[in-house]
């Protein structure tokens, strides 16, 4: 079976936003600490695979956002995409979805999720249904709820590249304007 590509991320990362949450998360999704991904929100999933990159396109990345302002919303409440994960819903939610809409439209060769013509919303994934560390939506309804609303205010994306298969670091981030 041949090896996939590395790959990329584009995401908001919302580590800072409350660290009570963070905490839950790390909770929720144990694996995502061994994996080096930070509870955040993603904007674009896969991106390039990580051997891809050029100078050129990291370029257009921060020319991109840094045409766009932050971004402020509230983790509101817990929802769930059925059968595979919770998440922590944002709101509102206008200009993080005009943002994703935006990047979808600069990269259409590089569909959310790999979903030609998906319109996922936004979402911060707190735990998998299914995998190693298996939790329940009422689990992390009970253990984020409390803790709601938070409040984010974002300045800067971030590009995550897998360095190996599914272990993530930073490659670079991209300030908003303002």
């Amino acid at each position: 079976m041949a090896e996939r590509p590395l790959e990329t991320v584009i995401t908001l990362v919302l580590e800072s936003c409350d660290p009570s949450l963070s905490e839950a998360h790390r909770e929720l999704y144990p694996e995502r600490v061994a994996e080096h991904i930070p509870f955040s929100l993603t904007l674009l999933y896969p991106w390039l695979p990580a051997a891809d990159l050029s100078p050129g396109e990291i370029e257009q990345l921060r020319s991109f956002f840094a045409r766009r302002p932050p971004l402020a919303f509230d983790l509101a409440e817990v929802a769930e995409f059925p059968g595979l994960v919770a998440y922590a819903v944002p709101r509102p939610d206008d200009d993080l979805r005009a943002t994703m809409r935006a990047l979808w439209a600069l990269y259409p060769q590089c569909p959310p999720y790999g979903r030609p013509g998906s319109d996922p919303p936004p979402h911060a994934t707190l735990g998998r249904y299914e995998g190693p560390t298996p939790i329940t939506f009422e689990q992390a309804r009970q253990r984020v709820e409390p803790l709601l609303p938070v409040r984010c205010v974002v300045m800067e994306a971030t590009l995550m590249e897998e360095y190996e298969p599914d272990r993530m670091r930073v490659r670079d981030t991209f300030p908003f304007s303002g």
